[in-house]
């Protein structure tokens, strides 16, 4: 986490601003989410779990897991640095196939930074080449749609047959406030709606989880802004404010120079969102960044946090040491249904006792055992344990 915090203050690119005409978001009233930092759980507990080792060959390797999508029968992985790649696997853990068509002509990549799954295709997108590539769900190449904008967008997010939801990136901004979402309406080339403002400079802070699709519902939380937004086409709107009390980055903080919020943040105490918003019928998942007494001199941890729509209950974990005792279960970072999708490395794995995983695979009979041992991650399917 320190890394990426740091990685956070590079060099701005240069991004040129659009000067339409549109709605702007509508706030009304959205629900506070107070973050009792005190009532931090140590470790997750769940009603029910299942494993899902992914086969490992010469096409399945899984460098990174940036992104899950779980459809149907199949799950889908972004792999954005490492192999860059698309990979889709059974929701058994085999192997089916890969998209990694790099190169610079159609159908083609530089990587593939972000993900989605609309209209039952899959949506690629190249922010270098400028472009969205659409595939079928069985990796068949389709189409090559350009992206409507001359400026560098962070990811996107189709809302209806008609609007796209883009994340534009506010880097070149600094110190001054944008906005960071512009939807596009692909009947008449305009942009129809805009918002979620915040200092530009904060997008030096990118995550790959940010929009939410669930129920007909299309979500957004913006890392370092601590709202979370409902976007559809009668306009963006505040839906939910995240609390985190007198620690957070306040906007005249977010506002100082890269070099002077580097040596804020090394002195003292902080809280910020670090979005990875994750929703399933009954939850809104996010995660959250704290250092007790500044960088300098405390380590930070992150957290994750369930909200409980029903009930507006919030429960908070650990990121680290969070299940079984030693395993680092890293998301959630897919919901369906009622079941959340995390996934531990296979070091994490193997670093279980032996007893431990045994009792694992007695609670999982179905699972391929030849493929827990084979290298890639484990993909770990979860409902949360209700109190």
């Amino acid at each position: 986490m320190k890394r990426r915090i740091f990685h956070a203050f590079a060099v701005l690119l240069f991004v040129v601003s659009c000067k339409e005409s549109v709605k702007k978001e509508v706030l009304t009233g959205p629900l506070e989410l107070h973050i009792a930092m005190e009532e931090i759980q140590p470790a997750y507990g769940f009603s029910k779990s299942e494993l899902i080792p992914l086969e490992l060959n010469d096409r399945s390797l899984v460098g990174a897991i940036d992104k899950i999508i779980v459809e149907k029968d199949k799950i889908y992985l972004l792999d954005k640095e490492i192999t860059k790649s698309v990979l889709c696997f059974s929701t058994a853990g085999n192997f089916l196939f890969n998209i990694n068509r790099l190169g610079e002509g159609e159908g083609e990549f530089s990587k593939p930074f972000d993900l989605n799954l609309f209209n039952e295709s899959l949506q690629i997108l190249d922010i270098i080449q400028k472009k969205v590539l659409v595939f079928d769900l069985e990796g068949n190449f389709k189409e090559e749609k350009a992206i409507p904008f001359e400026e560098q967008i962070v990811n996107f997010f189709p809302i209806n047959q008609d609007l796209t939801a883009y994340h534009m990136d506010g880097r070149s901004f600094g110190s001054e406030e944008t906005d960071f979402i512009r939807v596009f309406d692909n009947r008449d080339a305009t942009i129809s709606i805009q918002g979620v403002s915040d200092i530009g400079s904060t997008d030096a802070y990118q995550v790959p989880i940010e929009f939410s699709g669930h129920a007909g519902n299309v979500r957004f939380l913006h890392a370092w802004t601590d709202t979370i937004f409902n976007i559809s086409e009668k306009g963006i709107e505040a839906e939910y404010i995240l609390n985190f009390g007198s620690d957070r980055l306040t906007k005249e903080i977010k506002k100082l120079p890269l070099m002077d919020m580097r040596k804020y943040i090394m002195e003292n105490p902080y809280v910020f969102n670090a979005a990875n918003l994750v929703e399933n019928e009954e939850y809104l998942s996010f995660q959250w960044t704290r250092s007790k007494a500044g960088y300098a001199n405390s380590e930070d941890q992150t957290y994750v946090s369930y909200f409980k729509k029903s009930t507006a209950a919030l429960s908070h974990f650990p990121l680290s040491v969070n299940w079984l005792g030693s395993v680092n279960l890293q998301g959630p970072i897919y919901g369906a249904e009622d079941w959340f999708f995390a996934y531990m490395d296979y070091e994490e794995w193997n670093g279980l006792s032996e007893p431990h995983r045994q009792d694992l695979i007695k609670q999982n009979p179905n699972v391929n055992t030849g493929f827990l041992d084979a290298g890639n991650p484990i993909i770990v399917k979860y409902r949360l344990k209700e109190e």
